[in-house]
Parts: C-alpha cells; sequence; structure tokens
C-alpha cells in the first residue's frame, strides 16, 4: 500500500496513477445520478479500481493548489455538520452552490455521513469505540454509512461511503475509510478533511495517538473533461498544511468540536438575518480550543463575504501561514 507524509502528496500521486494508469470508461446513464448530471448530460470518466493510500500523519489534511484552491469554510462548515449528525441542506448549501440538486425533498440530505454514523441509528461512532475500549484488539469496530434499504429505493443521493473501521494498534488509532466510488480531482480533498478530522476525533475521545490514515476507493475516477484541469493540479506545485490538533483528552476533545459547532450555527444564522454585529461578536472572541480559533477566523471571514464585505478578514493565532492566505484568499 503505498504510504505518504501528507494528504498532499498523496492527492498528486492519486491524480498522476489516474492520468497515467486510469481505464477510459462510458458515462454513467442513471438519471438519478451525479455522474449522468442526473440524466441530462455525457460523462466519460478515467478510473482506477480498487485505490488505496495511506497517510501518516493524521493531522496533515490539507492539499493547498494554486490551480484548486480548497474551500476552506466548506471544509470546516461539512465537518461541523457531520459531527453535529445532521442532514439538512440548507447547511451545506450555505458554502456552496448545487447542495440542492441532491436531495429528494429539498430540505435533507438523505446520505449525509455524519446523520448516518452518529444519529441515524444512534451514535455507532460510540459504539465501536466502547468495543475498543473493552477488547482492544477487537475486529467488528465497523461504522456503516451505506444501508441495505439504498439498493431498493430510486433517490439522487446513494452514498459515495461504505464505512469506516478503526483499529487500535500498539497504543495508536487507525482509521480506514471505505469509498465505493471516489472523484478523487474535486471531492476527494472535502471526504479527506471530513474523515481524517474525525479519526483526530475519535483518538482523542480514546485518549490515544492517532495511527496512520487510511482511504479505500472501489473507484477512483475524474471526468475527462477534468483532465486538463488534473494535469494542471499535478505539475503546480502542491502544499501541505497542516491545523492545530484537536485536544487530545476526551473532555477537552469535546469541549473544541461544541466550540466548533456553536461556531458554526451563529455565523450561519447570523447571515440569515444579516446581523453583521453578530458576526463581529463572534469574529473578536477567541476560541479557547485553538482548533476551534482556527474554524472560527475562517468562518466569520466567509460570514462577511456572504454579507458583501469582500475586505475583512479575521485573524487566528493559532493558523499557519499557509493557512492565514487559504482564508484571505476567499
Amino acid at each position: 500500500m503505498p504510504e505518504y507524509d501528507s494528504f498532499a502528496d498523496a492527492y498528486a500521486a492519486g491524480l498522476r496513477s489516474i492520468l497515467e494508469e486510469g481505464a477510459s470508461v462510458p458515462s454513467v446513464l442513471d438519471p438519478f445520478s451525479k455522474a449522468s448530471d442526473f440524466g441530462a448530460g455525457n460523462r466519460p470518466y478515467r478510473e482506477l479500481i480498487g485505490h488505496t493510500f495511506r497517510v501518516r500523519d493524521a493531522r496533515a489534511a490539507l492539499a493547498l493548489s494554486p490551480e484548486l484552491p480548497v474551500n476552506l469554510p466548506y471544509c470546516f462548515g461539512l465537518l461541523a455538520w457531520s459531527l453535529d449528525g445532521r442532514n439538512d441542506v440548507e447547511t451545506p448549501a450555505y458554502y456552496r452552490r448545487g447542495a440542492h440538486e441532491y436531495s429528494d425533498d429539498q430540505h435533507t440530505l438523505s446520505g449525509a455521513f455524519g446523520h448516518r454514523l452518529l444519529t441515524a441509528a444512534g451514535d455507532q461512532l460510540a459504539a465501536v469505540l466502547g468495543r475498543i475500549e473493552r477488547d482492544p484488539a477487537h475486529r467488528r469496530a465497523f461504522a456503516l454509512v451505506l444501508d441495505p434499504s439504498d439498493n431498493f429505493r430510486e433517490s439522487r443521493e446513494y452514498p459515495c461511503a461504505v464505512g469506516v473501521q478503526l483499529f487500535l494498534r500498539e497504543g495508536k488509532l487507525t482509521w480506514l475509510t471505505v469509498m465505493r466510488a471516489q472523484q478523487a480531482l474535486t471531492v476527494l480533498p472535502y471526504d479527506v478533511f471530513l474523515f481524517m478530522l474525525m479519526h483526530q476525533w475519535a483518538a482523542a475521545l480514546l485518549g490515544v495517538p492517532c495511527g496512520p490514515y487510511i482511504h479505500q476507493s472501489g473507484t477512483f475516477h475524474f471526468y475527462d473533461n477534468e483532465i486538463p484541469l488534473a494535469r494542471k493540479v499535478v505539475e503546480a506545485p502542491l502544499t501541505s498544511a497542516s491545523l492545530p490538533a484537536l485536544p487530545g483528552a476526551p473532555e477537552e476533545a469535546r469541549a473544541a468540536v461544541t466550540e466548533l459547532v456553536t461556531v458554526e450555527r451563529a455565523l450561519r444564522e447570523a447571515v440569515a438575518a444579516g446581523d453583521t454585529a453578530a458576526v463581529d461578536r463572534i469574529a473578536g472572541e477567541r476560541c479557547v480550543a485553538d482548533f476551534a480559533d482556527v474554524a472560527r477566523a475562517c468562518l466569520a471571514t466567509f460570514a462577511y463575504r456572504k454579507l458583501g464585505d469582500t475586505t475583512t478578514v479575521v485573524d487566528s493565532p493559532a493558523a499557519s501561514a499557509e493557512v492565514r492566505a487559504d482564508i484571505a484568499g476567499h
């Protein structure tokens, strides 16, 4: 299995592998699938089957590219939404256009990863962590996203993730994400950010360090019309960036996630109300946890942009120079 120091290295290597070795596949025809543009387009693609990579450092979750800038506010918003176990469509729609096209009822996203892992049928992550605590050698620590019922209904959202498996080995927590399908150019950076941060979260709840992060995809692909952009991404310099780690103690980690969820919700609601004063207040109050504080800076800067202020950039002393530049760029 290829192993990399950072996600940026794994990302570049994966794109190169598709460009050099990927098989050509004709367009999906299913009108319920984004792979056919919901029946409106012809989208042939290149793929690798059974692609897997391993990242040594669970904090190195960001790959910054001048050719394909990461939407960092969406990363933090998606993480808060997922860790809160929600499936409303309005939260992701706040950060990126087009979220509603995946919703069957225009209100919810039936395949929301966090909702399925944490709230839809109970907190699966807590259950598998409990198994590991009771029996560190356990092999039944698998939390499911995909459900048998998904194969018996017509929906615009058939989850790309199958589930996650956790292993406590040599005192560290290894996290394995299993994807049935992974769009490798424009979606992978967001899926990896989410799951690598969930990896940190799970390790903190156990009170152990993170081991390697592993990402396994049944089909690892991008579309033919994205080939020129993929080439530009791998030819340009890719920068690895890390965020402050979540606190390692369980209660402190829970408090940091609560800060993240609270700040994200408050800023989004302030923007919906046109309440600039509320955004000012949140922007001026540092979070206790460094990770949550970087998220506050990023999400508050984005909130100002949503309100029409394109010049205000909120800073966090905990942010690296690369992340500060990325926040300012949005």
